[in-house]
């Protein structure tokens, strides 16, 4: 009866996969969009300047997806560079655009291009380089500012009612220079140019009861981590800006859970000079771990993966699903369903290591057994890895659509574009 019973479950799992896959909750990182689309500021529409925007285009699409300036700058030399490089690309950059439009913005007249995402991913691929994928960790954002004994916390205004159901809106541009203060516009900015989801804290009265200015002053990390709760995260960065002469000085620290993971110093005259040093090193560290380099067959590792918790069709859906959309992941391969649990072999690229913090990124996913790393051989006789995870729906359920409380600077927001005189190439 157990064995019947289970080849029905199985035969159910088939049958309704596709479906459900598309209606499956999403997985718990941010997917980035827009990835490659570039906006470039042009001083008129002639072939010169556009070839130029063309190029640029491509630097700013290539530093999202490698999150290595060095390598966009051996890749796309700018005008009077070394260009000496094998890797580095000829001069035929259109074979990359998609389609290109000039729009207004005030007095400035900016190229609006769309890249190809196979034709980019080929030149990556063929020339070796590694690719941060479009999931990517959440950053929670607490950035205190002292302006000569004026202190503030730089957070999202809290205007929407509280019986509001529908999902919050991603910032945008507009909506960030209606707020109080002058940070915001370079937090947008930088969190477009690198693709790096930021988030900012409401500061609300919930907020303020469980850390105060102070506190968030002297970056004391017990009940700032409190206060973070409420928001989803996979990373938490605390920021503390101060005058410094004639500019502006930036401590910060960047905290995975309870691991202090990185720390620095920012010094610049301009505001948007220190977001851009911050953010530049937040996303080169997290590039530096979540860049997974182009496959290659004999590099390919296996491991099987057994994930409890799995009892119904949505659950078994949102396992694969979220498997699935992993960069360094190429297949995932069902091998036994039964009762409540799912075995699944894995075939992927890269460190083990990143494969975990890929998985890690999905909270829903936990990890059960084995050493730190969640692998262990089956036996002496064996090298298989195997990982050991539980489902767990509930811990996603803060973070779909329309039940957090966090307003994100979602890079490249989605919102549709009007204007402009626009031009499609064929390739």
């Amino acid at each position: 009866m157990e064995q019947r019973i289970d080849r029905f479950r199985a035969g159910l799992l088939a049958g309704g996969l596709l479906l459900l896959l598309m209606l499956a909750g999403p997985a718990q990182a941010v997917v980035v969009d827009r990835l490659y689309q570039a906006v470039v500021p042009v001083e008129d529409t002639g072939t010169g300047a556009r070839d130029e925007a063309f190029r640029e285009a491509l630097r700013q699409v290539l530093l999202r997806l490698t999150g290595d300036p060095a390598e966009v700058r051996e890749l796309v030399p700018v005008a009077g560079g070394d260009s000496a490089s094998e890797r580095a690309l000829d001069g035929r950059t259109t074979r990359f655009i998609d389609a290109f439009s000039y729009r207004r913005n005030g007095e400035e007249l900016e190229l609006h291009a769309t890249l190809s995402a196979p034709a980019v991913g080929r030149m990556l691929a063929e020339r070796g380089v590694a690719v941060w994928g479009a999931n990517r960790p959440r950053v929670l954002v607490w950035f205190a500012v002292d302006d000569r004994g004026d202190r503030e916390l730089i957070h999202r205004e809290n205007t929407l009612p509280p019986f509001l159901t529908e999902p919050m809106q991603p910032l945008d541009r507009e909506a960030i220079a209606a707020e109080r203060g002058p940070w915001k516009e370079p937090l947008w900015a930088e969190s477009q140019r690198r693709g790096l989801p930021l988030a900012l804290p409401f500061h609300d009265e919930r907020d303020r009861a469980e850390v105060s200015l102070s506190e968030l002053w002297g970056l004391f990390q017990g009940p700032i981590k409190e206060a973070s709760r409420r928001y989803p995260h996979d990373l938490m960065a605390t920021v503390r800006v101060n005058r410094a002469g004639g500019g502006w000085r930036a401590r910060w620290q960047l905290w995975r859970g309870d691991d202090r993971v990185a720390e620095g110093v920012a010094r610049d005259s301009e505001r948007a000079m220190v977001v851009r040093q911050l953010v530049d090193a937040w996303a080169d560290r997290l590039a530096g771990r979540y860049a997974v380099a182009p496959p290659r067959g004999e590099d390919l590792r296996s491991a099987r993966m057994r994930v409890t918790g799995v009892g119904t069709l949505a659950s078994y859906a949102g396992v694969r699903r979220s498997l699935a959309g992993l960069e360094p992941i190429r297949s995932v391969q069902v091998d036994t369903v039964k009762q409540d649990h799912l075995t699944l072999d894995l075939a992927f690229n890269g460190d083990l290591g990143v494969l975990r913090d890929y998985i890690g990124l999905d909270e829903r996913l936990v990890l059960t057994g084995g050493p730190p790393d969640g692998a262990v051989p089956a036996d002496p006789q064996d090298d298989t890895l195997r990982l050991y995870y539980r489902w767990d729906e509930e811990r996603g359920s803060s973070m779909l659509p329309g039940r957090g409380e966090v307003q994100e600077i979602v890079p490249l927001d989605s919102a549709e574009e009007t204007g402009g005189s626009g031009a499609t190439l064929q390739q």
